[in-house]
């Protein structure tokens, strides 16, 4: 990674830093820099140029992908093996974000080569990319965020660790940019809840807002002189993973110690540490935008497929999102991520990120051991095989909203709603039953889900949550074994699905 001259002063560093730029590289093993007669890196061939806008961003975290594909993962689509950044965008993904360590000496993944190596990948399909700059030397987070070791010396001189943070910040930015793979998006530190860059994770509180703010700056100045400097718009992202109150909170507070202006406020959601739902999210996203016009980025999020697991590292995530049915499937992680989706975009946010959505189990050591903390959260199968209508299909623009609606009058004084289908096959391969929700005090039970146009197979009712209480359905009515067949139109995005329990007749309003 790249060995930053940290100062005791401010001046000192800078001028270091010409030198530094100058003589070497951003990294030990990374490509040489050519630079022009100011100093700055020169365009190693034609580059495209940020776009004053983007479009709503629908993305992936790949950053485990190189380290899984060298200890022989393969990634396949109905049993025939496929690139897995094809495979993301041909379903409509269009941005990868790559996390970057400063100096990792227990890794080789996630430097500047290995990032080089992933966004030359992205770039080549068309994709865009979003930097997610650590500023340490392993993971940060709201438990954890340590400074680079190279820039301990200078941990407690807030303004010669800004210098640090503004330099390295620049020197990667020109450094990407002579490799011809400039990033669309940089976020400036990772879930920044706490404390940045701290020697120990004991200082992580009471949090000291003004330095934060300080060395937040720095890196968005750099980015800003980048932009200036290149003629470029690269947008900037700060990172937390909080509630939207406190997310709003945050905002606020940084807006009143003069952060410099930002495009975006990165946001992790996960059902299994936040407890509110995509339309309080959708709710905060307008709120973001309306007070300071800062787009939302869901910059991580993710849902479980099922509770079991491919390997002996413990899973960090079991539980389903609030308001779901406790019968996790591939159906209901991508309904998951497609309200988020819906929730962000018609409220004016930025877009939505999966996180590590490849990050299948593999003979790859990490921190927590050999394999994955979050096959059960990948978009692939324990075969690393495309998941049939699971989360990968949030991406794409062809999902229709089908509510189920059934009357349940002739079912029986005591009957409730359920539903079960193809549609909740889960990941034994066996239909689920799953509770529908009654419409005020009506004997009408709905059920709402995202299915692809065209998509067709088999349902039917329940009048309980035992196979014993299935309706029966009328010889007119019935598919393949008996069952009802749904058939999801072709063109456009709502449907609704009207019946009678044990009948052919619809409901009349």
């Amino acid at each position: 990674m790249v060995q930053l001259v940290s100062s005791k002063k401010s001046c000192v560093a800078l001028l270091l830093f010409v030198a530094t730029f100058v003589l070497s590289s951003c990294q030990n093993d990374a490509d040489s820099l050519e630079v022009d007669s100011k100093g700055f890196a020169m365009e190693s061939d034609a580059l495209t140029r940020s776009s004053s806008t983007l479009p709503f961003l629908k993305g992936a975290d790949l950053s485990y992908v190189n380290e899984l594909e060298d200890v022989g993962v393969v990634y396949t689509e109905n049993g025939v093996e496929k690139d897995v950044y094809t495979m993301m965008r041909d379903y409509g993904a269009n941005l990868v974000r790559l996390r970057l360590w400063h100096n990792p000496t227990w890794t080789t993944y996630s430097t500047l080569k290995d990032v080089k190596k992933s966004a030359k990948r992205a770039k080549q399909l068309g994709m865009k990319i979003l930097l997610d700059f650590h500023y340490s030397d392993t993971w940060t987070d709201p438990e954890q965020n340590v400074v680079p070791a190279a820039w301990l010396s200078v941990v407690n001189d807030t303004t010669a660790l800004a210098d640090s943070v503004y330099n390295y910040t620049y020197k990667i930015l020109v450094s990407m940019k002579a490799s011809s793979i400039v990033p669309d998006l940089v976020q400036i530190g990772n879930e920044t809840n706490k404390n940045i860059m701290v020697s120990d994770n004991s200082l992580l509180t009471p949090i000291n807002y003004q330095r934060n703010v300080k060395l937040f700056n720095a890196g968005l100045s750099a980015v800003r002189d980048f932009n200036a400097n290149y003629n470029r718009n690269v947008k900037t992202v700060l990172h937390v993973a909080m509630n939207p109150t406190d997310a709003m909170n945050w905002v606020t507070t940084l807006k009143n110690l003069n952060i410099m202006d930002f495009d975006m406020l990165g946001l992790s959601y996960y059902p299994q540490w936040q407890g509110y739902t995509p339309n309080d999210l959708g709710n905060f996203t307008a709120q973001l935008l309306n007070t300071y016009g800062i787009q939302l980025l869901v910059a991580e999020t993710g849902h479980i497929w099922t509770r079991k697991w491919n390997d002996n590292c413990h899973n960090l995530m079991s539980n389903m999102a609030p308001g779901y049915p406790q019968a996790p499937c591939p159906q209901l992680q991508k309904d998951f991520l497609v309200e988020v989706k819906e929730a962000v975009r018609n409220n004016g946010g930025a877009g939505v990120i999966a996180w590590e959505p490849a990050w299948v189990s593999a003979d790859n050591v990490t921190l927590w051991g050999t394999g994955s903390n979050w096959e059960n959260v990948a978009f692939f199968d324990f075969n690393n095989n495309l998941l049939t209508h699971g989360g990968i299909e949030f991406y794409s623009e062809n999902n229709v909203k089908v509510t189920f609606r059934v009357d349940m009058s002739n079912a029986g004084n005591d009957a409730k709603g359920y539903i079960t289908g193809e549609f909740t096959t889960n990941d034994d391969g066996n239909w689920q039953i799953i509770p529908m929700k009654r419409e005020g005090t009506s004997n009408i039970y709905q059920f709402t889900t995202y299915l692809t146009q065209g998509q067709t197979g088999g349902y039917y009712y329940l009048s309980d949550s035992t196979w014993t209480a299935r309706e029966t359905v009328p010889v007119e009515s019935q598919g393949s074994w008996g069952d009802r067949l749904y058939q999801v139109i072709s063109a456009g995005l709502t449907q609704t699905i009207s019946n009678v329990w044990s009948s052919s007749s619809t409901i009349s309003e």
